[in-house]
């Protein structure tokens, strides 16, 4: 198994970097431009030359307030041949009915049912609970506690707050974000 190279050096970085540890995956360290330390091992231009997709493998640690930028870089890297492998903390539990695509992270006591697609590069943060037959778009941040009934669709690039609750058969457009604590109903008739 190739080394992980996170890249960000920020507080999400170091959490990754334990999330990492916490599933066994040898850390060879951060990619940053931004930020300094003994743990900042590059820069972003250096994946490609000093870091190729022989040598490491890849996380994202650039948070929601540079989603645009993430998710330039996830596809840009990608394409160049790195890989992005999911993160799954050894107590979530994602059913073998559902798939989590590349390089998504899925934290402590998460819990995915049955049906459920969660797409490439998402966050779910601890104890988030995605119920049956949800699909959840790319780059999706669900943040703790977050509760998605069965049948909710969520756009990419979106943001769900802290213990929300996204009621069944609810459709949530690409970029919607819900507050933190919030009931969110907009049911649409299941045919």
């Amino acid at each position: 198994m190739k080394p992980l190279l996170i890249i960000g050096g920020s507080s999400f970085g170091r959490l990754i970097k334990v999330l990492a540890e916490e599933v066994g995956r040898k850390v060879a360290g951060h990619v940053d431009d931004l930020h300094t330390g003994d743990w900042i091992v590059g820069r972003s231009d250096d994946l490609g030359s000093r870091f190729t997709p022989s040598d490491v493998d890849l996380a994202m640690a650039i948070g929601y307030r540079h989603i645009d930028a993430r998710m330039t870089m996830f596809r840009r890297l990608t394409a160049m041949g790195f890989d992005f492998p999911n993160l799954t903390h050894p107590s979530a539990r994602i059913s073998p009915h559902a798939s989590v695509g590349a390089g998504s992270l899925v934290m402590a006591n998460a819990d995915i049912d049955a049906f459920s697609r969660v797409g490439e590069l998402c966050v779910l943060w601890p104890n988030v609970t995605v119920s049956h037959d949800n699909t959840i778009g790319e780059g999706t941040f669900i943040s703790p506690a977050a509760t998605l009934c069965g049948f909710v669709s969520i756009g990419a690039i979106s943001f769900i707050g802290a213990s929300a609750t996204i009621v069944d058969n609810c459709v949530l457009a690409p970029r919607s974000f819900v507050k933190a604590a919030s009931r969110y109903n907009n049911r649409i008739a299941r045919t």
